[in-house]
């Protein structure tokens, strides 16, 4: 759609209109691809500086040796690269368009050095309500890494304004809530200039909408529609289809075009259904211990002693629906320009989750060796079904006023802004069903392995007991009901002023900015609830619908009941509204507090020939307050008392940068930077809920959040070369990260260390880790046949590759004392070969994600050998479009043509043992734009 690709310089046409309400300042418009500008750069009232000012021209046409006038896959995109200040990844809308795509994620994956993920990692297995495998099984990513920092290492910003965090337990965004419609860019910053926020170690996104501004015509209406199926719920006949719907109208008017508003909404309902293989939580060991079910013994690899104790074949079925909007203003008045941008996002997914499981861990067989070490083994197994509902809700909403006025040398940029998001799991259910005495395995578990699924082996009489849906019983106590929900909401401020100097000394810029956020968290758990009498068969259950005969055609042939999520979530929610929480289980996971940053900064920029340089200072000031539940446990003899407490922390943090650019030609530049950068540790490591235990002797332990913590802080060094012409573009960056103080996410716990001891009381709090960094290089390269005169000139092909080494000192003696960084790869790849030539475009693309850990495991079933990780996928999706009449497109796409494994983690980097896998299938979408 031309909303989304198109941006550009004001023509001159429209700089002839404009010139007397400029006050003869040269008018630049950023336009929907454009990065928030610098305030000398914008006229039309876009945000101010927030990244580094970057400005792309609205299409990728380039003229050839032959005087043809031909499509360059990209190179909007590339020219804004090379203008930026830093090492910058822009994601044009004509980008967006030409891949397939469910989410913005999915999108931004194919730039070099993102990485994605579909879970934060932190829900432990057959606990996906809080994140994890569920999490995993939606058909989508939903977490950005930039160079294998998360984002809770990243500043997200949405027309320039800081976007709330509404993830409970971390400072990420789940950005799977935005579809790749109503965009007119998305910009990455991978370093930072003394103008933009300080708290962004891995770097900035920002996500722009349109404005009226940014089409040719005075009055411009779109149209997207499109529709799609996901193949395994075709498989498995359960709902299939996805469908959206956007619509966007933009129109200038008044006195010369001087007024503009611009407008859009969507709607979209996607269903998706994937296949899981899970482990409950716990039931692996080591097959030879010392002791039975022991540790592992000197002289035995761990990764190469792991015995799995239960396999829980999964399906998982649901939809997610997503509507929204954006509204854009825009008033250029004189020498002054003035805007509004907002923006509204929700997600609100709907999940069925279906389990057998073969749980054999209570039924130890070990045998002691002659050498005293035990042979671990089971001779037999419980058979479970499991039914659940996973929803997940999430919103984002942002508005930013502001403007920029230009009087002579002095160009004043100014913004006030509010955002809110909200993370929730409102109505989450489940019921446990399990098979009794003689109706088990009946005989010793084991498994085989076929591409990497544990497949356990059963006799026909074993396998026709597991398929006998009348065997299974509900288990008394084994229902449970959980309401979970976090906000976030930011409002701020900021004032930038630019004096244009001359010279050598190019220009002057100093700015102070302030952001109050808020935060609220809850959860609450209701469990041992009965939803159905104890003993009722699974096949009389009111929450049934169907029987299916394969819960994995492939691998697991077990029939399983289909059931209706709505009646499970409505029989535990009146199960639940007969239970009075204590005020221990009511309150220990609510967390709120406020956060207020106050940050200025001083900017000059010195231009000598064909040098730029531009040293800078900022310093950000930091207040959190934190209200939190403490739970006593063993008595109150010594006066302490159950109640909300409250904690402190501050940080004072001083940034210095330095950004160097030789610009040879206008189509090469080389870089480079040093800057200084910091993240502030999560709410809940500083003040999750606090346990006191009150021993017999009247000694007290205590753990809790640690207010404080300190911030991790980073020395950045970066250096890139970038060359376009025509139909050739190529960069490569290197880069280096030096961290002190590093902290890590665990979700919904932290790892309390011993920091305080009297006598025999106690207390215990997360501690920062010592030293970490990475090094690593990205290379990008595209090349068209751009010079051939005939059909030959659409041809290309494009590729980037991210080859990065980390690592960590935990500081921890549970584990080993050097580590790789959390979340980040070695190794990411993209490989595209297209054709775009006239009214057709074609694409068929490749991406892989490099195996990276996921969580860190402590004690003797940790270590790196057994640090949960999230090892490497793959995926090879297709586009074919054709534009009709200029004004008239289809597009069909597939995705994950070779039916890839989606999401596959294991216990351990090298060991296949204990894994957790989940394929979506392939997907298939049919798009039709309309531009008029």
């Amino acid at each position: 759609m031309n909303s989304i690709i198109k941006m550009v310089r004001v023509d001159a046409r429209l700089r002839s209109r404009t010139a007397a309400w400029l006050n003869g300042a040269a008018g630049i418009a950023i336009a929907a691809l454009s990065t928030p500008a610098m305030a000398s750069d914008t006229a039309n009232g876009g945000p101010s500086a927030e990244s580094q000012a970057v400005t792309v021209p609205r299409s990728d046409m380039v003229r050839n040796d032959g005087g043809q006038d031909i499509i360059v896959t990209g190179h909007a995109s590339k020219k804004a690269e090379i203008a930026s200040t830093g090492t910058t990844s822009v994601l044009s809308g004509a980008d967006l368009q030409r891949q397939p795509a469910v989410s913005v994620v999915d999108a931004l994956a194919r730039l070099p050095g993102i990485s994605v993920a579909p879970t934060d990692f932190f829900g432990t297995p057959s606990s996906g309500n809080h994140g994890g495998l569920d999490g995993a099984a939606r058909g989508g990513a939903s977490f950005v890494y930039l160079r294998g920092l998360s984002g809770s290492y990243n500043v997200n910003l949405v027309n320039g304004a800081n976007a709330a965090q509404g993830m409970p337990y971390s400072r990420q965004i789940q950005l799977d809530l935005l579809p790749p419609v109503g965009i007119a860019a998305i910009v990455v910053n991978k370093t930072s200039t003394a103008d933009m926020d300080g708290d962004a170690i891995g770097g900035t996104i920002d996500f722009r909408t349109p404005t009226a501004f940014d089409f040719d015509q005075k009055t411009h209406v779109g149209v997207y529609l499109q529709g799609g199926l996901n193949q395994t719920a075709l498989d498995y006949k359960t709902p299939a289809g996805s469908g959206m719907a956007q619509a966007e109208i933009s129109h200038r008017f008044g006195p010369d075009d001087a007024f503009g508003v611009y407008a859009t909404g969507y709607y979209g309902k996607r269903y998706f259904a994937s296949t899981m293989v899970d482990f409950q939580a716990g039931q692996w060991e080591f097959a030879v211990s010392d002791g039975e079910q022991g540790s592992n013994p000197d002289g035995f690899d761990k990764k190469d002693n792991l015995l799995l104790t239960s396999t829980n074949a999964q399906f998982t079925e649901g939809h997610q629906t997503r509507y929204g909007g954006a509204l854009g203003l825009d008033w250029h008045l004189g020498g002054t320009s003035l805007y509004a941008r907002g923006t509204y996002a929700v997600s609100d997914i709907a999940q069925n989750i279906y389990q057998k499981g073969i749980q054999a861990d209570h039924y130890s067989a070990a045998i002691q060796r002659p050498d005293g070490l035990f042979q671990n083994a089971e001779s037999d197994a419980e058979y479970h079904g499991w039914f659940e509902t996973a929803p997940a809700q999430s919103t984002l909403i942002s508005g930013v006023i502001g403007g920029t006025t230009e009087a002579d040398r002095l160009t004043l940029n100014y913004s006030g802004f509010w955002s809110w998001g909200k993370s929730a799991a409102i109505n989450h259910a489940e019921i446990g069903y399990q098979t009794f005495a003689g109706n088990q395995l009946n005989g010793p578990f084991q498994v085989s392995y076929r591409d990497g699924y544990p497949i356990p082996l059963l006799s026909a009489a074993q396998l026709a007991r597991l398929n006998d849906n009348s065997l299974f019983t509900a288990e008394q106590d084994s229902g449970e009901y959980t309401t979970s929900r976090s906000v976030a909401s930011k409002l701020g401020g900021r004032f930038d002023a630019t004096y244009k100097v001359g010279s050598w000394l190019d220009a002057l810029s100093a700015g102070v900015k302030f952001v109050h956020s808020t935060r609220n968290t809850y959860s609450r758990d209701y469990s041992n609830l009965d939803l159905v009498p104890a003993g009722q068969p699974m096949t009389d259950s009111p929450f049934v619908r169907n029987q299916i005969a394969e819960i994995d055609r492939k691998y697991y042939p077990y029939t399983f009941l289909r059931g209706n999520g709505t009646a499970l979530t409505d029989a535990a929610r009146l199960a639940a509204a007969q239970v009075t929480l204590s005020p221990d289980d009511f309150n220990k996971n609510s967390l709120s507090g406020t956060e207020d940053v106050v940050s200025g900064y001083g900017l000059a920029k010195m231009e000598f020939d064909r040098l730029e340089v531009q040293p800078g200072l900022r310093f950000e000031h930091t207040t959190i307050d934190n209200r939190f539940w403490n739970m006593v446990s063993g008595g109150s003899a010594t006066g302490v008392q159950d109640g909300f407490q409250t904690s402190k922390s501050h940080f004072n943090i001083l940034l210095p940068s330095l950004h160097a650019n030789y610009r040879p030609d206008s189509d090469s530049v080389l870089r480079g930077a040093i800057w200084r950068s910091y993240t502030r540790p999560a709410f809940f490591q500083l003040a999750g809920g606090s346990q006191t235990t009150v021993n017999s002797d009247g000694s007290i332990d205590i753990t809790e959040g640690n207010p404080d913590l300190k911030a991790v802080k980073s020395w950045n060094f970066d250096a890139s070369i970038e060359h376009q012409h025509r139909g050739f573009s190529a960069s490569a960056a290197a880069f280096y990260k030096a961290l002190s103080d590093y902290l890590y996410d665990r979700g919904t716990s932290f790892r309390a260390q011993q920091i305080a001891q009297n006598g025999i009381s106690s207390i215990s709090r997360p501690v920062n880790g010592g030293s970490a960094g990475m090094y690593g290089v990205e290379v990008s390269a595209r090349f068209q046949l751009v010079d051939l005169r005939g059909w030959e000139s659409g041809f290309g092909v494009s590729g980037n590759a991210t080859l990065q080494h980390s690592w960590a000192h935990l500081n921890d003696a549970a584990t080993d004392h050097s580590q790789q960084m959390q979340g980040a790869p070695n190794h990411l790849y993209n490989a595209s070969l297209f054709y775009e030539k006239g009214p057709f475009y074609a694409n068929l693309s490749y991406r892989y994600n490099g195996a990276l850990i996921a969580a860190y495991r402590f004690g003797d079933y940790g270590g790196k050998e057994l640090n949960d990780t999230q090892r490497a996928t793959s995926s090879v999706d297709a586009t074919v479009a054709y534009t009709i009449d200029r004004r008239f497109k289809i597009a069909a796409a597939a995705t994950n043509i070779f039916d890839n494994i989606s999401y596959y983690r294991t216990v351990g980097p090298d060991s296949d043992e204990v894994p957790q896998i989940v394929r979506w299938g392939r997907g298939f979408t049919l798009t039709v734009t309309a531009d008029f």
